[in-house]
């Protein structure tokens, strides 16, 4: 019987955007292996997700089973143990990185950011993954989340464009989360009285930017509220501390994000760079109305579901922050191109694309 093994150490990192498409790829892959609705040749394999000891298995699975070996940090665990433990059979990793000389894997590299941004980055960190995704793109079988992505990879590392997949991120799980309208209270807000934005705090989700044009909107009657956490050990430190219009809650629950943006005037997602950019589509699920940096990623995957602003011009965006501000009907119109954009994207499909790729190794 062949064995398929899902590379789980993304269940022990702390939950961005590629963990959580890791996750829901993962639930979606258990979903369709439970119905049977798997390419042939993948049909009575055994499925497993590999995880170093210590790590929380906090993912609930029907038929996907857990495997918990080895130690040690992350990359050592892959290079060593999952190496060794899921030779001769299929691998899949959803995070970027995976054992070099693995010859059947599937590894989802998500962007090149470390290249096009590499000051956001700590040195170490831009070296050991640069070396890796050289590697991984003439060793395994590449995916990545966008046909934007799917070019960079190809340009970055000189690799054919027409051997990196498109897997697309999806929204559908966020479309269910139940609001917890505490956060509203808790942080002194008022429904259509603050804009919000949602991501790691790194440099080039370009935050400084939003900052200053909410400063230049001058509008007593609207706060700025920055939700997500930083990592050091990956990224340059990035310094915030509230005020009284400004407000940086850190780290919340999504039942916490959802009640946000179901009462915010606008979503503003300002970044410079982007493999994909979930947090717009997320915000689309609750009929949240978007502000969105014109870039490639989030131009394919927003489509016309948002204001576009240049994100190196500051007046841009105070200007759509004000137009949004007063405008219901432009609000209305975008929450109905926003729900309409995002039934493009499901985990369903996806997972269908993955199973293509694994049938393919």
């Amino acid at each position: 019987m062949q064995t398929i093994t899902i590379n789980g150490r993304f269940l022990g990192q702390p939950q961005s955007g590629v963990q959580r498409f890791a996750r829901e790829l993962t639930l979606a892959l258990d979903d369709k292996i439970a119905a049977g609705e798997v390419p042939a040749s993948l049909m009575g394999a055994n499925w497993r997700i590999a995880v170093p000891r210590g790590t929380p298995v906090d993912i609930a699975l029907k038929t996907i089973s857990v495997d918990i070996f080895g130690s040690g940090p992350g990359h050592l665990w892959e290079q060593s143990a999952l190496h060794y433990r899921s030779r001769g059979g299929r691998l899949i990793g959803f995070g970027g990185s995976g054992p070099l000389f693995h010859r059947r894997q599937a590894v989802v590299i998500h962007d090149v950011t470390i290249f096009r941004h590499p000051q956001s980055f700590k040195r170490s960190y831009r070296l050991l993954h640069g070396a890796i995704g050289s590697v991984l793109t003439r060793t395994a079988k590449i995916g990545t989340v966008s046909e934007f992505s799917r070019r960079e990879l190809a340009l970055v590392f000189r690799v054919p464009v027409a051997g990196i997949d498109v897997i697309y991120n999806a929204v559908d799980h966020f479309e269910a989360i139940e609001p917890d309208e505490r956060i509203i209270d808790k942080l002194g807000l008022a429904p259509n009285g603050f804009f919000l934005l949602v991501g790691t705090i790194k440099p080039n989700k370009n935050l400084d930017f939003a900052i200053r044009a909410f400063e230049a909107l001058g509008n007593a009657g609207q706060k700025l509220v920055v939700v997500g956490g930083s990592a050091p050990s990956v990224f340059r430190s990035s310094n915030a501390a509230s005020t009284s219009t400004i407000l940086y809650p850190g780290r919340l629950t999504d039942a916490e994000i959802v009640a946000l943006e179901r009462n915010a005037t606008a979503f503003v997602f300002p970044s410079l760079y982007e493999g994909f950019g979930i947090p717009p589509l997320e915000a689309m699920t609750q009929a949240c109305p978007v502000l969105a940096a014109d870039i490639p990623a989030v131009r394919e995957a927003s489509g016309a579901a948002a204001l576009y602003f240049d994100p190196t011009k500051l007046e841009e965006l105070t200007n759509a922050m004000r137009r949004i501000s007063s405008d219901q009907l432009l609000r209305e119109q975008l929450r109905t191109a926003g729900k309409t954009n995002v039934a493009r994207f499901s985990w369903s499909n996806s997972a269908d694309r993955v199973l293509d790729m694994l049938a393919e190794l």
